[in-house]
């Protein structure tokens, strides 16, 4: 038993170190990284695309950095067809100036991960720095811009000489690269727009002219509170008259039974304090029977 135990305990200690050396010992074949400044949003849209080298022992876990102001939108592997589907990963997670995630590595086809970072605005003059942090091995890598709408200049340290038109846009491509590991690449970037429009705004319903209160078929408020009002008013009224009729035709029935049992009341009365015992002569009272005094049956006058 302690030999098996013994065993199991060496097994672990020898496997954890080949887990962790898995992603120091990963090369990628590529990596393409495109930045598309105010694509979609008032920010920077990072999309780093990698290849892991041919023979790279899979399945393995990488993990990325990413700046820890940086958001994480996309994680994704691309298809037969070329398009993408999305990857399990696990994170982010923050630490210090960086966020990490974990991305299991099933398959020798491209991944991507996407995120957006902010920019810097200064007037109408943006700046934006990007670093590669040398984690893997690179034997292609090259970092691709998008020119923004309503740009009037734009630079890049270093200088990207490849300039790219597709669709009516304008990229900006750098020279190819290959990093070793533990070899950093950074990127500065400037330029200055006239607008603050975007290449992709986002798709909705937009209103043709500013609604306001005069716009055909909106419901005001401040145009239907008079009509309210008056509704009230109508309601309060309608509902006096009737409580005035409910009132007067229950009060002549209350008066008249009222009338009706005071006579009967009022000659009981009289025929009682009329009633004398017809043995003494004693008075009785009302409601008596017998005499009070001497017993006898009193006469009682028929109603």
């Amino acid at each position: 038993m302690r030999k098996l135990f013994l065993i199991l305990i060496l097994g672990v200690f020898f496997a954890c170190p080949s887990f962790a050396s898995a992603q120091s010992e990963t090369a990628f074949a590529s990596v393409n990284v495109q930045l598309w400044p105010e694509y979609d949003q008032p920010s920077m849209l990072v999309i780093v695309d990698f290849l892991v080298a041919p023979g790279t022992p899979l399945p393995v876990d990488l993990t990325f950095r990413i700046p820890q102001d940086a958001n994480l939108i996309a994680v994704a592997v691309q298809t037969g067809d070329g398009g993408f589907l999305n990857a399990e990963f696990n994170g982010p997670q923050g630490g210090g100036e960086w966020q990490s995630f974990t991305m299991p590595i099933t398959q020798n086809a491209h991944y991507r991960f996407e995120y957006y970072q902010p920019l810097t605005f200064v007037g109408n003059q943006r700046l934006f720095s990007y670093l590669w942090d040398g984690a893997f091995e690179v034997d292609v890598f090259q970092v691709g811009v998008l020119e923004p709408l309503d740009t009037t200049s734009l630079s890049t340290t270093p200088a990207h000489r490849s300039i790219e038109q597709i669709n009516g846009l304008t990229y900006y491509d750098s020279e190819v690269l290959r990093l070793e590991k533990g070899e950093q690449y950074a990127l500065n970037l400037q330029y200055e727009k006239t607008s603050d429009a975007l290449l992709n705004p986002p798709q909705g319903i937009q209103p043709v002219a500013p609604v306001d209160d005069n716009t055909p078929g909106r419901v005001s408020l401040n145009n239907s509170l008079p009509y309210i009002i008056g509704g009230l008013g109508v309601v309060m009224i309608a509902g006096g008259v009737l409580y005035y009729l409910q009132a007067g035709r229950s009060t002549p029935s209350r008066r008249s039974r009222r009338h009706k049992h005071s006579p009967a009341i009022s000659a009981a009365d009289d025929a009682a304090d009329d009633a004398y015992c017809p043995q003494c002569g004693a008075r009785s009272k009302p409601g008596d029977r017998f005499c009070r005094t001497c017993g006898a049956r009193l006469r009682i006058q028929a109603e």
